[in-house]
């Protein structure tokens, strides 16, 4: 077995101090000379040597690893954003801890804990939708963070802190009002999780669009989902017992489960009923009906979510709120009917 190589075992070979090892290989300034210098670079070349990066974090107090909490990694938006954020985090040179919390408050609670006791440089946040339902102590736990972080998607309001996400009112409410454009006044709406803001918000648009049009709110047209793909389908069969031409369904999860239901029961798309979504992640994956879907631009977002991090670890200390636009991307899964 061959002997773990040191900074002490280069430093005996170059007969110099440990320290001296320690600068030249960091790249710190030191008074040594250019020909001392080349020869430790070149001993530690030779001899394989590779940092304890636990060490050298314990001294710098930098460990080059961030955090990433995401709710659901089966969900294609939190994988696609995960992705994203991984591949800005690598740019950087840092390594990314990923925790899948399954929407549960405990989970968040025990990941938020773990990471910054791991060291971590930082933290992205995407919180579970029952943390919505212990919003004060959850607020608590992110005050007392002695690192810095970003909420990414799933906002808090009322809390000072970096959040990045986008505008989820405008897109529904954009969805809706394409639906109501293409001739459609009886609309059934799959609704997200209660409590969690996203969803809130999204219901929110809904009704701004029919009221604006002077379309009655039905409540027997509204039913609740869970942003899963079972959700989706249990709430489109409640839905067909009404007499709705289309649905705007709250996330891409349940517009799988809904298009599901439509598809094992003979229900043409759009012929007989209109879909319209929310996150625009299926297109890669259905072939024949692609959903008209709005579209938030995740490669945007993880950006977004990086820089506001990285400006934090360098010591900006100013919050940032950043709500972002999305776009609605026609598809052919709505039927004009004027």
């Amino acid at each position: 077995m061959s002997q773990k190589v040191t900074l002490k075992s280069i430093a005996k070979k170059a007969n110099v101090s440990i320290s001296a090892v320690s600068l030249v290989l960091n790249n710190k300034p030191c008074r040594i000379s250019k020909e001392k210098r080349e020869e430790i670079i070149k001993i530690a070349k030779k001899s394989n040597y590779r940092p304890n990066l636990i060490a050298r974090s314990l001294v710098t107090n930098i460990s080059k690893i961030l955090g990433l909490i995401v709710p659901d990694l089966e969900n294609l938006f939190f994988s696609s954003l995960t992705k994203g954020i991984e591949s800005n985090c690598k740019k950087d040179g840092y390594s990314l801890m990923i925790i899948n919390t399954n929407d549960s408050y405990h989970e968040d609670c025990k990941a938020i804990s773990l990471l910054s006791s791991r060291k971590v440089d930082g933290l992205f946040i995407v919180l579970g939708q029952e943390s919505y339902r212990h919003k004060k102590k959850i607020k608590e736990l992110l005050a007392n963070l002695n690192i810095p972080f970003v909420l990414v998607d799933r906002n808090l309001d009322n809390f000072e802190c970096n959040q990045v996400f986008y505008d989820n009112e405008l897109g529904a409410y954009k969805a809706v009002s394409y639906l109501i454009q293409n001739g459609h006044s009886k609309i059934g709406c799959i609704k997200g999780p209660d409590k969690v803001n996203n969803s809130i918000l999204r219901f929110k648009g809904y009704c701004h669009a029919l009221k604006e049009n002077n379309i009655k709110i039905n409540k027997k047209y509204i039913v609740d989902g869970d942003f899963r793909y079972l959700g989706g389908f249990n709430a489109t069969k409640a839905l067909m017992n009404e007499d709705i031409t289309a649905i705007f369904v709250s996330n891409d999860m349940m517009a799988l489960g809904c298009m599901n239901y439509l598809i094992q029961h003979k229900i043409s798309i759009p012929k007989e009923i209109s879909i319209i979504s929310y996150d625009n992640v299926l297109y890669r994956y259905l072939l024949g009906n692609e959903i008209t879907s709005v579209a938030q631009d995740i490669p945007v977002l993880a950006k977004k979510a990086y820089d506001l991090l990285k400006e934090n670890l360098n010591n900006v200390t100013k919050n940032q709120i950043i709500s972002l636009s999305p776009v609605l991307i026609e598809k052919n899964s709505v039927q004009k009917l004027r």
